[in-house]
């Protein structure tokens, strides 16, 4: 089962292990959500929640969290005109450009939590 919470530290702060299996960490490239993302990290390393994969959404090769975690190895989803023209169409990324590189990051991340 994947499940999205609410942003922030919260739903963190009331589990307990053996809760969950993975936990993702999605940031996006700007200094509030990579300090929450660095936060969240911390507290799930702490509590023993679970194994982490770090999602870097909407990155350039280049931003700060590469860096800033890379002993998590980031997926990096690249920042991709072609997520937000599907979106715009009403379309699935998967379907309407199955090669761009964001469509390939997010199939990529999903094979490896299979």
């Amino acid at each position: 089962m994947v499940a999205d919470f609410e942003a922030g530290l919260g739903t963190l702060t009331r589990m307990e292990p053996g809760d969950v299996d993975v936990l993702l960490v999605i940031a996006e490239p700007s200094v509030k959500a990579l300090e929450v993302a660095r936060r969240a990290v911390e507290m799930i390393e702490s509590k023993k929640l679970g194994r982490i994969v770090l999602v870097a959404n909407r990155f350039q090769a280049d931003d700060a969290l590469l860096t800033a975690f890379e002993s998590l190895a980031p997926t990096v989803v690249p920042d991709d005109p072609v997520l937000r023209a599907a979106d715009a169409a009403g379309a699935a990324p998967f379907d309407a450009s199955p090669a761009a590189p964001a469509v390939i990051a997010l199939s990529n991340l999903a094979s490896s939590l299979a």
